[in-house]
């Protein structure tokens, strides 16, 4: 369970930065509840404490996570999927959520959840698209175009006989062997 809330934290602070960058800043924000002579808290109670005490921005502050209205918004709305909702929450209800759109919703459950077809589609699964001669656009796109283009890639994992996870590194490995 602390797996999974700890994930979800990592989908959300990774928009739009670098996954190794934000992983070593996550990890520091959860070792810093000792800082209050705690260490046992799982990262949503932490959050849930940090929010009771009111200095959750200042502790994301702190540690320079960065976007902190985003970031604050949506970690509070979280802790509504505490204990065993998070196993199985969907792409919808997390994009309920002010500050997590589709490619995070996505991210998190095709990545939490096996068996659970979904795309997330970032700039690599769209360049791959575009040069398949599908439009799509160089930013992850949101509501309509994004459903469209997300049924899209999974007909496309289908008649590669891949599940959208596996066509989804499939493309990342591709794309980062590039640079």
């Amino acid at each position: 369970m602390e797996e999974l809330e700890e994930f979800l934290l990592f989908a959300i602070l990774v928009a739009g930065k670098k996954a190794h960058h934000t992983a070593h800043k996550l990890e520091r924000f959860l070792k810093s509840q000792n800082l209050f002579g705690v260490k046992d808290f799982s990262p949503f109670d932490y959050i849930a404490f940090l929010i009771s005490g009111g200095c959750l921005e200042q502790i994301l502050r702190q540690w320079r996570i960065g976007q902190y209205h985003r970031v604050v918004g949506a970690f509070t709305e979280i802790l509504r999927f505490r204990g065993e909702k998070i196993k199985n929450v969907t792409a919808e209800e997390l994009e309920s959520i002010p500050g997590i759109g589709p490619k995070t919703a996505r991210f998190f459950v095709l990545h939490s959840q096996p068996g659970k077809d979904c795309a997330v589609l970032d700039t690599h699964i769209l360049s791959w698209m575009r040069e398949l001669g599908i439009p799509a656009p160089k930013s992850t796109p949101t509501g309509k175009k994004y459903r469209e283009l997300e049924q899209k890639f999974l007909k496309l994992a289908r008649e590669k006989n891949m599940s959208a996870a596996e066509l989804d590194l499939e493309i990342w490995k591709l794309r980062s062997t590039k640079k």
